[in-house]
């Protein structure tokens, strides 16, 4: 069965309407990118994954795994799936265009090779309704009342991504060692709200560490990284 290594949770700011994922050495605004996904969930090329989002001013989740090899699906928990694939160098970044890195050079137990990749997506049309519906009362956009209520539809519109090498599924992939006790599971985690995930996710883990580990600051930090319940 496979394992799950490396699970990463944080909100991500849609540029254009999009997210990209790609290795860290690729420039995601140079010429020969993939096409912006309008219309679909996601849009590929060797070296890049762009996500494409119904948002541009509201915060998504983004739920990243990286698993030794395929993972059973969890489809009933989304409203989209796609698939696809990108080559990477051991590591990835998360772009947000003109919002910043939300990850960079996050590393990677499969190493150097093509990964396979499963996108989920779920509340988007549903965050698309509510956050229209806030203009449809006529709120100010500038008022507290319509900032109150646009923080709370933040991390509505989720996503889960999910990688692995399938030629790596082998006993060992990924192995590691000083266990501290991080349990989390895939499809339930990555399903639920904000208001589901576990008070303790952390593991008692200082912030600024694991940010630095991660490449992100610790102001925007809402992440763990688990490789076999351990942090790595």
């Amino acid at each position: 069965m496979s394992r799950r290594l490396l699970q990463l949770v944080i909100p991500v700011t849609p540029e254009r309407r999009m997210f990209r994922i790609h290795d860290p050495a690729v420039d995601p605004d140079a010429p020969g990118g993939p096409l912006p996904p309008v219309g679909a969930l996601i849009s590929t090329n060797r070296d890049q994954l762009w996500v494409g989002s119904l948002q541009e001013d509201i915060d998504v989740r983004l739920v990243l795994e990286e698993w030794d090899g395929a993972p059973p699906p969890c489809s009933d928990a989304w409203d989209e799936e796609a698939k696809g694939s990108v080559y990477l160098r051991g590591q990835l970044s998360i772009s947000m265009g003109l919002a910043g890195t939300a990850v960079h050079g996050l590393r990677l137990a499969g190493g150097v090779g093509d990964y396979s990749a499963r996108v989920y997506a779920g509340n988007r049309d549903v965050l698309t309704r509510r956050y229209s519906a806030l203009f449809d009362r006529h709120l100010n956009p500038l008022s507290d009342e319509f900032q109150q209520e646009k923080r709370a539809l933040e991390g509505l519109e989720r996503y889960l991504v999910q990688l692995w090498r399938e030629s790596l599924a082998a006993p060992g992939y990924g192995s590691t060692e000083a266990p501290v006790g991080l349990a989390l599971a895939s499809c339930a985690l990555a399903g639920a709200g904000p208001d589901k995930w576990p008070p303790d996710w952390l593991g008692g883990l200082a912030t600024a560490e694991i940010a630095g580990w991660l490449g992100v600051g610790v102001s925007v930090f809402r992440a763990v990284c688990a490789r076999n319940g351990i942090i790595a």
